[in-house]
């Protein structure tokens, strides 16, 4: 998750294997709170946003701050003392998962008039049972996705 989704709009043809073709967002809720590199005791109020897309390894979240409670998201004064996240990501079905991560970039969107970021995470940390939901969560969704396919 090195670098931004590329992505196309709305209505553009979408021809191509399934793995090249844009996924749709994901729109799912989360909440997060930051957590300072320098002092692991300060720590952010949790804040919602939206889930654009979700992997095993990380996601993008779609946000309209980079800083919390004077917090920012990447880092405060140094690079080498990354902020963490601590997030609650809502899977449908009421499940719930938590993971810690690190932003690995963002970017903000000049589409809107108000502020919004589109931020990329690295899981660091997660429970084995919470991956294992994720697991069978990501093998769900794609299985829709390709039957979804095969009736077009």
């Amino acid at each position: 998750m090195a670098e931004p989704p590329k992505r196309k709009a709305r209505g553009e043809r979408r021809d191509g294997p399934p793995e090249a073709r844009p996924r749709e967002r994901l729109n799912l809720n989360m909440k997060y709170l930051v957590v300072s590199g320098k002092d692991e005791m300060k720590i952010s109020r949790s804040v919602e946003a939206k889930v654009e897309d979700l992997s095993l390894t990380g996601l993008v979240f779609e946000t309209n701050t980079m800083k919390v409670d004077g917090l920012h998201l990447s880092y405060d004064e140094s690079p080498l003392l990354r902020n963490r996240l601590t997030m609650e990501i809502e899977l449908p079905n009421r499940r719930k998962i938590t993971a810690i991560g690190e932003v690995s970039w963002y970017e903000k969107s000049c589409v809107r008039a108000d502020p919004v970021y589109h931020v990329g995470v690295n899981f660091k940390e997660m429970t084995k049972d919470d991956r294992e939901v994720l697991r069978d969560y990501l093998i769900s969704i794609r299985k829709t996705v390709r039957a979804i396919e095969l009736d077009v």
